[in-house]
Protein backbone atom coordinates (compact mmCIF):
# COMPACT_ATOMS: atom_id res chain seq x y z
CA UNK A 1 0.00 0.00 0.00
CA UNK A 2 1.05 3.35 -0.78
CA UNK A 3 2.55 5.92 2.06
CA UNK A 4 -0.25 7.85 3.13
CA UNK A 5 1.10 11.44 2.95
CA UNK A 6 -2.73 13.20 2.71
CA UNK A 7 -5.81 13.17 4.22
CA UNK A 8 -7.54 11.66 1.34
CA UNK A 9 -9.23 8.08 0.60
CA UNK A 10 -10.69 7.19 -2.62
CA UNK A 11 -12.67 4.35 -1.73
CA UNK A 12 -14.72 6.12 0.34
CA UNK A 13 -16.48 8.01 -1.95
CA UNK A 14 -17.95 4.56 -3.38
CA UNK A 15 -19.14 3.57 0.07
CA UNK A 16 -20.49 6.91 0.18
CA UNK A 17 -22.09 6.23 -3.52
CA UNK A 18 -23.34 2.54 -2.72
CA UNK A 19 -25.16 4.07 0.64
CA UNK A 20 -26.43 6.64 -0.92
CA UNK A 21 -27.86 5.29 -3.77
CA UNK A 22 -29.20 2.09 -1.87
CA UNK A 23 -31.01 4.64 0.84
CA UNK A 24 -32.62 6.38 -2.40
CA UNK A 25 -33.83 2.76 -3.19
CA UNK A 26 -35.33 2.09 -0.09
CA UNK A 27 -37.23 5.33 -0.72
CA UNK A 28 -38.47 4.65 -4.65
CA UNK A 29 -39.34 1.25 -3.94
CA UNK A 30 -41.02 2.29 -0.95
CA UNK A 31 -43.04 5.15 -3.24
CA UNK A 32 -43.95 2.39 -5.35
CA UNK A 33 -45.89 0.19 -2.72
CA UNK A 34 -47.96 3.05 -2.29
CA UNK A 35 -48.59 3.79 -5.93
CA UNK A 36 -48.83 0.26 -6.84
CA UNK A 37 -50.76 -0.62 -3.53
CA UNK A 38 -48.68 -2.95 -2.30
CA UNK A 39 -45.15 -4.49 -3.56
CA UNK A 40 -43.67 -7.20 -5.65
CA UNK A 41 -41.45 -9.21 -6.26
CA UNK A 42 -39.17 -6.61 -7.96
CA UNK A 43 -40.07 -4.12 -6.11
CA UNK A 44 -39.50 -6.00 -2.80
CA UNK A 45 -36.05 -7.12 -3.65
CA UNK A 46 -35.11 -3.64 -4.55
CA UNK A 47 -36.54 -2.42 -1.29
CA UNK A 48 -35.24 -5.17 1.14
CA UNK A 49 -31.54 -4.77 -0.15
CA UNK A 50 -31.65 -1.02 -0.08
CA UNK A 51 -31.93 -1.96 3.29
CA UNK A 52 -27.63 -1.89 3.73
CA UNK A 53 -27.28 1.59 3.00
CA UNK A 54 -28.30 3.60 6.10
CA UNK A 55 -25.91 1.48 8.09
CA UNK A 56 -23.26 1.85 5.75
CA UNK A 57 -23.70 5.75 5.90
CA UNK A 58 -23.29 4.90 10.18
CA UNK A 59 -20.32 3.15 9.28
CA UNK A 60 -18.95 5.95 7.17
CA UNK A 61 -19.78 8.88 9.36
CA UNK A 62 -17.75 7.32 12.28
CA UNK A 63 -15.14 5.74 9.91
CA UNK A 64 -14.23 9.51 9.13
CA UNK A 65 -14.14 11.38 12.44
CA UNK A 66 -11.86 8.69 14.03
CA UNK A 67 -9.26 8.52 11.03
CA UNK A 68 -9.18 12.53 11.43
CA UNK A 69 -8.78 12.31 15.41
CA UNK A 70 -6.20 9.71 14.47
CA UNK A 71 -4.56 11.66 11.88
CA UNK A 72 -5.01 14.84 12.81
CA UNK A 73 -5.79 14.76 16.70
CA UNK A 74 -8.86 16.59 18.03
CA UNK A 75 -9.84 20.19 18.71
CA UNK A 76 -13.04 20.29 20.32
CA UNK A 77 -13.90 23.93 19.16
CA UNK A 78 -13.11 22.93 15.81
CA UNK A 79 -14.62 20.29 16.31
CA UNK A 80 -18.32 22.54 17.40
CA UNK A 81 -18.14 24.56 14.73
CA UNK A 82 -17.95 21.68 12.03
CA UNK A 83 -20.29 19.64 12.91
CA UNK A 84 -23.03 22.66 13.48
CA UNK A 85 -22.50 23.50 9.83
CA UNK A 86 -22.09 19.99 8.49
CA UNK A 87 -25.27 18.57 10.53
CA UNK A 88 -26.46 20.39 12.72
CA UNK A 89 -27.80 23.37 10.52
CA UNK A 90 -29.11 21.14 7.73
CA UNK A 91 -31.10 19.47 10.22
CA UNK A 92 -32.57 22.00 11.03
CA UNK A 93 -33.45 23.15 8.24
CA UNK A 94 -34.65 20.52 6.33
CA UNK A 95 -36.76 19.61 9.11
CA UNK A 96 -38.20 22.69 9.13
CA UNK A 97 -38.74 22.56 5.68
CA UNK A 98 -40.45 18.97 5.34
CA UNK A 99 -42.81 20.67 8.31
CA UNK A 100 -43.80 23.83 6.33
CA UNK A 101 -44.06 21.72 3.06
CA UNK A 102 -46.61 18.93 5.23
CA UNK A 103 -48.47 22.51 6.67
CA UNK A 104 -49.15 24.04 3.69
CA UNK A 105 -49.49 21.81 0.94
CA UNK A 106 -51.18 18.65 3.18
CA UNK A 107 -52.93 20.27 6.09
CA UNK A 108 -50.82 18.96 8.71
CA UNK A 109 -51.11 19.79 12.16
CA UNK A 110 -47.42 19.02 13.53
CA UNK A 111 -48.61 20.21 17.05
CA UNK A 112 -51.85 17.83 16.70
CA UNK A 113 -50.25 15.61 19.82
CA UNK A 114 -48.73 18.10 22.35
CA UNK A 115 -45.51 20.37 22.09
CA UNK A 116 -43.48 17.74 23.96
CA UNK A 117 -44.36 14.85 21.52
CA UNK A 118 -43.63 16.79 18.64
CA UNK A 119 -39.93 18.42 20.38
CA UNK A 120 -39.37 14.74 20.58
CA UNK A 121 -40.40 13.88 16.42
CA UNK A 122 -38.41 17.00 16.05
CA UNK A 123 -35.10 16.10 17.69
CA UNK A 124 -35.53 12.19 17.07
CA UNK A 125 -35.57 13.47 13.06
CA UNK A 126 -39.48 12.34 12.63
CA UNK A 127 -40.17 15.63 10.70
CA UNK A 128 -39.71 13.72 7.58
CA UNK A 129 -39.14 10.07 7.28
CA UNK A 130 -35.78 10.02 6.63
CA UNK A 131 -34.35 12.45 8.94
CA UNK A 132 -34.12 10.27 11.31
CA UNK A 133 -30.93 9.32 10.32
CA UNK A 134 -29.24 13.11 10.79
CA UNK A 135 -30.74 12.74 14.39
CA UNK A 136 -28.75 9.40 15.03
CA UNK A 137 -25.35 10.89 13.86
CA UNK A 138 -26.07 13.82 15.59
CA UNK A 139 -26.34 11.88 19.30
CA UNK A 140 -22.82 10.45 18.04
CA UNK A 141 -21.54 13.56 17.72
CA UNK A 142 -22.67 14.42 21.39
CA UNK A 143 -20.75 11.17 22.33
CA UNK A 144 -18.09 11.56 20.03
CA UNK A 145 -15.58 14.12 22.33
CA UNK A 146 -15.46 11.26 24.66
CA UNK A 147 -15.06 8.39 22.33
CA UNK A 148 -12.37 9.90 20.18
CA UNK A 149 -10.23 9.34 23.40
CA UNK A 150 -9.55 6.26 22.96
CA UNK A 151 -6.84 5.99 20.89
CA UNK A 152 -5.21 2.09 21.78
CA UNK A 153 -5.73 -0.84 18.85
CA UNK A 154 -6.31 -3.36 21.76
CA UNK A 155 -9.33 -0.82 23.48
CA UNK A 156 -10.75 -0.34 20.34
CA UNK A 157 -11.14 -4.29 19.84
CA UNK A 158 -13.14 -4.43 23.55
CA UNK A 159 -15.35 -1.20 22.28
CA UNK A 160 -16.13 -3.17 19.79
CA UNK A 161 -17.79 -6.12 21.03
CA UNK A 162 -18.87 -3.72 23.74
CA UNK A 163 -21.36 -2.06 20.89
CA UNK A 164 -22.80 -4.91 19.71
CA UNK A 165 -23.58 -6.18 23.30
CA UNK A 166 -25.56 -2.88 23.62
CA UNK A 167 -26.85 -2.87 20.16
CA UNK A 168 -27.96 -6.40 20.31
CA UNK A 169 -29.56 -5.77 23.68
CA UNK A 170 -31.56 -2.29 22.57
CA UNK A 171 -32.90 -4.14 19.08
CA UNK A 172 -33.57 -7.39 20.20
CA UNK A 173 -34.26 -7.28 24.02
CA UNK A 174 -35.08 -3.48 25.45
CA UNK A 175 -38.59 -2.70 26.00
CA UNK A 176 -40.02 1.02 26.25
CA UNK A 177 -42.56 -0.29 28.70
CA UNK A 178 -40.44 -0.73 31.58
CA UNK A 179 -40.34 3.10 31.96
CA UNK A 180 -43.28 4.55 34.16
CA UNK A 181 -43.45 7.76 32.15
CA UNK A 182 -45.22 8.07 28.59
CA UNK A 183 -42.61 10.65 26.89
CA UNK A 184 -39.96 8.43 28.18
CA UNK A 185 -41.77 5.27 26.51
CA UNK A 186 -42.20 7.29 23.38
CA UNK A 187 -39.04 8.50 22.91
CA UNK A 188 -37.20 5.14 23.84
CA UNK A 189 -39.87 3.23 21.45
CA UNK A 190 -38.22 5.68 18.45
CA UNK A 191 -35.76 3.73 16.04
CA UNK A 192 -33.36 7.18 15.82
CA UNK A 193 -32.15 6.21 19.42
CA UNK A 194 -28.43 6.08 19.14
CA UNK A 195 -27.93 2.69 20.74
CA UNK A 196 -30.23 0.90 18.10
CA UNK A 197 -26.82 1.83 15.77
CA UNK A 198 -24.13 2.22 18.14
CA UNK A 199 -22.42 -0.85 16.90
CA UNK A 200 -21.90 0.39 13.14
CA UNK A 201 -20.42 4.05 14.38
CA UNK A 202 -17.60 2.18 16.23
CA UNK A 203 -16.88 -0.02 13.66
CA UNK A 204 -16.31 2.70 11.68
CA UNK A 205 -13.98 3.50 14.60
CA UNK A 206 -12.93 0.34 14.91
CA UNK A 207 -11.80 0.38 10.80
CA UNK A 208 -10.18 3.68 11.49
CA UNK A 209 -7.24 2.24 13.85
CA UNK A 210 -7.12 -0.60 11.79
CA UNK A 211 -7.05 0.97 8.91
CA UNK A 212 -3.95 -0.50 6.81
CA UNK A 213 -4.55 -4.17 7.94
CA UNK A 214 -8.41 -4.07 6.71
CA UNK A 215 -7.02 -2.29 3.37
CA UNK A 216 -4.63 -4.65 2.95
CA UNK A 217 -7.11 -7.89 3.56
CA UNK A 218 -9.61 -6.16 1.40
CA UNK A 219 -7.10 -5.85 -1.48
CA UNK A 220 -6.01 -9.45 -1.13
CA UNK A 221 -9.54 -11.50 -1.05
CA UNK A 222 -11.36 -9.69 -3.10
CA UNK A 223 -12.90 -12.71 -4.94
CA UNK A 224 -13.71 -13.76 -1.42
CA UNK A 225 -15.53 -10.91 -0.34
CA UNK A 226 -17.31 -10.61 -3.53
CA UNK A 227 -19.10 -14.32 -3.31
CA UNK A 228 -19.29 -13.79 0.65
CA UNK A 229 -21.43 -10.41 -0.45
CA UNK A 230 -23.43 -11.99 -2.98
CA UNK A 231 -23.89 -14.89 -0.59
CA UNK A 232 -25.24 -12.22 2.03
CA UNK A 233 -27.97 -10.99 -0.66
CA UNK A 234 -28.83 -14.47 -1.20
CA UNK A 235 -29.52 -14.65 2.55
CA UNK A 236 -31.40 -11.74 2.51
CA UNK A 237 -33.91 -12.71 -0.35
CA UNK A 238 -34.11 -15.70 2.00
CA UNK A 239 -34.45 -13.92 5.17
CA UNK A 240 -37.38 -11.30 3.70
CA UNK A 241 -38.99 -14.23 2.07
CA UNK A 242 -39.70 -16.20 5.18
CA UNK A 243 -39.56 -13.48 7.97
CA UNK A 244 -40.68 -10.60 6.09
CA UNK A 245 -39.68 -6.74 5.74
CA UNK A 246 -35.87 -6.75 7.49
CA UNK A 247 -34.95 -3.75 8.97
CA UNK A 248 -31.76 -2.01 8.55
CA UNK A 249 -30.03 -2.47 12.04
CA UNK A 250 -31.13 -6.03 12.36
CA UNK A 251 -28.38 -8.21 14.33
CA UNK A 252 -27.47 -10.11 10.90
CA UNK A 253 -26.37 -6.67 9.92
CA UNK A 254 -23.76 -6.70 12.15
CA UNK A 255 -22.03 -9.38 10.27
CA UNK A 256 -23.38 -8.70 6.47
CA UNK A 257 -21.96 -4.59 7.32
CA UNK A 258 -18.72 -5.24 7.84
CA UNK A 259 -17.69 -7.83 5.00
CA UNK A 260 -19.91 -5.27 2.63
CA UNK A 261 -17.20 -2.70 3.66
CA UNK A 262 -14.40 -4.54 2.55
CA UNK A 263 -16.01 -5.78 -0.33
CA UNK A 264 -16.19 -2.62 -1.61
CA UNK A 265 -12.94 -1.37 -0.81
CA UNK A 266 -11.47 -4.28 -2.36
CA UNK A 267 -13.66 -3.52 -5.31
CA UNK A 268 -12.83 -0.02 -5.93
CA UNK A 269 -9.72 -1.58 -7.84
CA UNK A 270 -11.99 -2.85 -10.85
CA UNK A 271 -14.37 -0.12 -10.66
CA UNK A 272 -11.45 2.55 -10.62
CA UNK A 273 -10.66 1.00 -14.26
CA UNK A 274 -13.97 2.40 -15.49
CA UNK A 275 -13.23 6.02 -15.92
CA UNK A 276 -16.95 6.69 -16.82
CA UNK A 277 -18.30 4.66 -13.62
CA UNK A 278 -15.16 6.13 -11.21
CA UNK A 279 -16.19 9.50 -12.59
CA UNK A 280 -20.55 8.85 -11.41
CA UNK A 281 -19.68 7.37 -8.41
CA UNK A 282 -17.34 9.80 -7.30
CA UNK A 283 -19.71 12.68 -7.98
CA UNK A 284 -22.78 10.56 -6.39
CA UNK A 285 -20.54 9.72 -2.89
CA UNK A 286 -19.42 13.64 -2.98
CA UNK A 287 -23.08 14.50 -3.16
CA UNK A 288 -24.34 11.81 -1.11
CA UNK A 289 -24.92 14.03 1.86
CA UNK A 290 -27.70 16.47 -0.16
CA UNK A 291 -28.75 13.31 -2.32
CA UNK A 292 -29.62 12.10 1.19
CA UNK A 293 -31.53 15.55 2.51
CA UNK A 294 -33.19 16.53 -0.95
CA UNK A 295 -34.57 13.13 -2.18
CA UNK A 296 -37.61 12.99 -0.51
CA UNK A 297 -38.59 16.05 -1.46
CA UNK A 298 -38.05 15.75 -5.08
CA UNK A 299 -40.00 11.81 -4.66
CA UNK A 300 -42.68 14.42 -3.24
CA UNK A 301 -42.93 16.23 -6.48
CA UNK A 302 -43.08 12.85 -8.88
CA UNK A 303 -45.66 11.55 -6.62
CA UNK A 304 -47.89 14.50 -6.86
CA UNK A 305 -47.05 16.16 -10.17
CA UNK A 306 -45.88 13.38 -12.36
CA UNK A 307 -47.99 11.55 -14.15
CA UNK A 308 -49.60 8.05 -12.49
CA UNK A 309 -48.83 6.01 -15.66
CA UNK A 310 -44.79 6.65 -14.68
CA UNK A 311 -45.50 4.25 -11.88
CA UNK A 312 -45.20 0.68 -13.58
CA UNK A 313 -42.44 -1.32 -12.47
CA UNK A 314 -40.93 -1.44 -16.42
CA UNK A 315 -40.45 2.34 -15.60
CA UNK A 316 -38.63 1.36 -12.30
CA UNK A 317 -34.89 1.95 -13.25
CA UNK A 318 -36.71 4.79 -15.07
CA UNK A 319 -38.00 6.90 -12.51
CA UNK A 320 -35.12 5.72 -9.92
CA UNK A 321 -32.19 7.45 -12.32
CA UNK A 322 -34.88 10.50 -12.82
CA UNK A 323 -35.37 11.28 -8.59
CA UNK A 324 -31.46 10.95 -8.38
CA UNK A 325 -30.66 13.38 -11.26
CA UNK A 326 -32.91 15.76 -10.13
CA UNK A 327 -32.06 15.42 -6.83
CA UNK A 328 -28.79 16.14 -8.25
CA UNK A 329 -29.62 19.02 -10.02
CA UNK A 330 -30.99 20.01 -6.95
CA UNK A 331 -28.42 20.11 -4.36
CA UNK A 332 -26.34 22.01 -7.34
CA UNK A 333 -28.81 24.49 -7.84
CA UNK A 334 -28.89 24.95 -3.86
CA UNK A 335 -24.75 25.37 -3.56
CA UNK A 336 -25.48 28.73 -6.53
CA UNK A 337 -27.37 30.54 -2.99
CA UNK A 338 -25.67 32.06 -0.71
CA UNK A 339 -24.33 30.63 2.87
CA UNK A 340 -25.26 26.95 0.99
CA UNK A 341 -22.87 24.80 3.31
CA UNK A 342 -26.09 25.56 6.29
CA UNK A 343 -28.29 24.05 3.97
CA UNK A 344 -26.41 21.06 2.34
CA UNK A 345 -22.58 19.28 2.97
CA UNK A 346 -20.78 19.05 0.12
CA UNK A 347 -17.71 17.65 0.89
CA UNK A 348 -14.61 18.71 -2.02
CA UNK A 349 -12.97 16.22 -4.09
CA UNK A 350 -8.82 16.82 -4.19
CA UNK A 351 -6.44 16.11 -6.68
CA UNK A 352 -4.48 14.06 -4.22
CA UNK A 353 -3.11 10.40 -4.04
CA UNK A 354 -4.76 7.73 -3.12
CA UNK A 355 -5.34 6.03 0.18
CA UNK A 356 -6.06 9.64 2.14
CA UNK A 357 -9.21 10.91 3.61
CA UNK A 358 -11.31 13.91 3.17
CA UNK A 359 -10.80 16.71 5.12
CA UNK A 360 -14.53 18.26 4.88
CA UNK A 361 -15.93 15.16 4.84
Amino acid sequence: MKKQNSNYIEEIHLIRAVACLLVVLVHVSATYYYQQDGYNDITFFFNQIGRFGTPLFAVISGFLLFYHVRQKGFQFNKFVTSRFVKVGSPFLFWSLFYIFLLVLLEGATPLAEGKKIFTIDFLLGNSYVHLYFMSIVFQFYLLFPLLQKIRSKQLWNVLLVFSLAINYYFVEHFTPSSFNNELLQYAFSQRALFVNWIFFFIFGGFAAYNWEKIYTLSKKIKLVSLIASILIIVLTVYEYNVNGSVSSNRPLNFIYIPVIFVTLIGLYDYISKLNFLKLALSKVGQLSMGIYLVHMFIIYLFVHYMPESIWTTLNFPFVFLAILLASILFVRAIQLLPYDQYLVTVPKLKNTKRNNIPRSA
